[in-house]
């Protein structure tokens, strides 16, 4: 009879993370819409799929977006959702500013038209619930079929025409009447162009590409609003320290690496055993053993982040060996494709300019914006889900700052 072995310490959490007997569970129950699709992939099949797309996750493309692209699609999203009050969701602001991104990296070619784009925000949104239906509160049946039905709208009417504009630039180049130069850098091209290779079935393809604006839009914009709200409440206590944030970016950056530490995206990663092992600590499970690990316990070990590991502390001091962000974006094989795009580099990793990640650059525009809470209307946790996020967080934008960090 299966079991369930159950971790909470941050080095049995990042072996069991590494270890090549556990294959991804998080999305069993969402696998209608995850069969196939990268982070549901285990042994070979993932390194392959994994070898194909790293290509398109490079430091110097994260950098150049970083510069030129991110500030841009974040004012983009503003002016939609703005209007004309001072007032803003900024849920929704940062969420659809990170969907434009990620949807290109996906090779889904969304134009100008603002109500076209909102509905594919729509669509992740159901795509985003079905697939960790794993954490709803609500009926899961019900979820996914919602689900499947967005997936349906997606393939019809975004990734059909990308997909029959990306295989004619592949017969092209390949019939030598194109540079290979031609071809868009995103995923659906890398897979369209190497199906016969892999034997990768349609519907994988479209799971895959499908998955990439979802997860890169809501899981960036959640740790985005919990980092803003410490900054917030760091400033409630020292005032001042928003000025501060917007001339030192590199404190900035140790404010978000300390919240993506206490709020993991998933509070728990979930490992099937493919066969009977041992963890290097010791812990054995047995062939079809599930393995239940806590990220947000393991985030917090006091004997690898203090005594006062449960508190927000961006100057805290971090062993070598652990990232300032703990657990949250995975360890070893499995780790997440886009860290470096949303959480940037640590301090001394950075060749060249240095890499602060969406995250932080998106919080500076925002308070560099003279972006405050709300005082009249409070943050709401969204209790649609066991995943610790907010449904809503209301920001009002006062003076921007002067080149001296001073309101003008």
């Amino acid at each position: 009879m299966a079991e369930t072995l159950r971790l909470e310490s941050w080095v049995t959490a990042r072996e069991a993370l590494r270890h090549r007997d556990l294959r991804q569970g998080l999305y069993d129950e969402g696998r209608a819409l995850m069969d196939g699709v990268i982070v549901n992939l285990h042994g070979a099949p993932h390194t392959d799929r994994r070898r194909l797309e790293n290509r398109l996750f490079r430091r110097d493309t994260f950098a150049y977006w970083e510069r030129e692209l991110i500030p841009v699609l974040l004012e983009e999203s503003l002016a939609i959702h703005r209007e004309d009050t001072s007032e803003i969701d900024i849920v929704p602001v940062v969420r659809h500013a990170m969907l434009r991104l990620a949807a290109s990296v996906a090779g889904l070619d969304i134009g100008s038209d603002t109500s076209d784009f909102l509905r594919l925000a729509g669509l992740m949104a159901r795509l985003s619930a079905a697939s960790t239906v794993v954490h709803a509160t609500g009926d899961k049946a019900a979820i996914i079929a919602d689900g499947l039905a967005a997936l349906d709208e997606v393939r019809a009417v975004y990734l059909a025409p990308a997909w029959d504009r990306r295989e004619a630039l592949i017969r092209d180049v390949r019939a030598g009447h194109r540079p290979e130069s031609d071809l868009p850098r995103d995923v659906l091209t890398v897979l369209l162009a190497a199906r016969e290779e892999h034997g990768l079935p349609s519907e994988v393809i479209e799971r895959e590409v499908a998955y990439f604006p979802w997860v890169g839009s809501h899981s960036t914009s959640i740790a985005l609003v919990h980092a803003l709200h410490h900054c917030f409440e760091h400033d409630a206590e020292k005032p001042g320290v928003l000025h501060t944030l917007v001339d030192e970016p590199e404190l900035l950056q140790r404010f978000v690496h300390e919240s993506l530490r206490l709020h993991p995206a998933s509070p728990q990663s979930v490992r099937r055993a493919v066969t009977d092992g041992q963890l290097p600590t010791g812990d054995r499970f047995a062939a079809g053993d599930t393995v239940v690990i806590d990220m947000v316990a393991a985030n917090r070990d006091k004997t690898v982040f203090g005594d006062d590991a449960d508190r927000f502390d961006p100057s805290r001091t971090i062993a070598e060996g652990v990232a300032p962000w703990g657990l949250t974006f995975g360890s070893g094989f499995h780790a997440c494709l886009g860290q470096e795009l949303a959480g940037g580099l640590p301090p001394g990793q950075s060749e060249g300019d240095r890499l602060l990640g969406a995250i932080t650059v998106m919080i500076s525009t925002l308070l560099e914006r003279g972006a405050r809470r709300s005082s009249t209307r409070p943050p709401v946790p969204d209790d649609r889900t066991t995943r610790p996020t907010w449904r809503t967080y209301h920001v009002v934008f006062e003076d921007r700052f002067d080149e001296q960090g001073k309101t003008r």
